[in-house]
C-alpha cells in the first residue's frame, strides 16, 4: 500500500489568493461609499443652494395677506380667453449647469475671453464653479510656463458673477496641472 502524497502548497495558494480578493472587495467598497458620499454631498449643497424661498401653506398665517381669501362669495371673475397665463419657473426647470473644478491655484476670471480683459476675481486650485454653456469658436495658444496650451476660453459662474477663465485653467476633474503659474 502507497500513500499518496498531498502537496502543500496549492491549498496555500489559493488561500492566499481568496485573501487578496477579499481585502481587494473590502478596499474597492469603502471608495465606492467614500464617493457616492461626495457626491451625495454634493447634490444635498447644490439643491440647498437652488432651493425656492416661496412660503408654503404651512408658513401662512391669518394675519398674512396670502392667506385672505380673495373671493369671499366663492365667485372668482371669469377670465378671458386670450388673456395670457404666466407661470414662474420651477427648481426642476431652471438651468442645471455642468460644475467644472480650477486646475491652476490663483487663476483669473475676466470681463471678455482674452488676456488684455479686466480680472474680475481669482479663485483657488479645486474650487468648484458653474460652466455656462459658452465657450469660445477658436483656441488661443497661451505660455503656462511650463507648456504650451491651446484651449478656447470657456464662461463661468463663481460666487454669483459671471466671467471668462481660459480653458487650460478648468477641469470636470479635481486635478492639478503641474508647475503652471497663476497668470491667467
Amino acid at each position: 500500500m502507497t500513500k499518496k502524497k498531498t502537496s502543500f502548497l496549492p491549498k496555500v495558494e489559493v488561500l492566499i489568493i481568496l485573501v487578496f480578493f477579499a481585502s481587494f472587495m473590502a478596499w474597492a467598497i469603502s471608495k465606492c461609499d467614500a464617493t457616492q458620499k461626495s457626491f451625495q454631498d454634493d447634490t444635498v449643497e447644490e439643491t440647498a443652494s437652488t432651493a425656492d424661498d416661496t412660503p408654503t401653506i404651512d408658513s401662512l398665517d391669518a394675519s398674512t395677506p396670502e392667506s385672505i381669501d380673495p373671493f369671499p362669495s366663492g365667485e372668482a371673475p371669469q377670465l378671458s380667453t386670450n388673456t395670457p397665463t404666466v407661470s414662474q419657473p420651477t427648481v426642476s426647470q431652471q438651468p442645471r449647469y455642468s460644475k467644472l473644478y480650477i486646475t491652476i491655484d490663483g487663476l483669473k476670471m475676466r470681463t471678455g475671453p482674452s488676456l488684455d480683459s479686466a480680472v474680475i476675481s481669482q479663485m483657488k486650485l479645486f474650487e468648484q464653479v458653474d460652466f455656462l454653456n459658452e465657450f469660445t469658436d477658436s483656441t488661443y495658444q497661451i505660455n503656462l510656463g511650463y507648456e504650451m496650451a491651446d484651449e478656447p476660453w470657456f464662461k463661468i459662474q463663481h460666487r454669483g458673477k459671471a466671467g471668462w477663465v481660459y480653458g487650460a485653467g478648468v477641469n470636470f476633474y479635481k486635478k492639478k496641472r503641474e508647475g503652471a503659474f497663476s497668470g491667467n
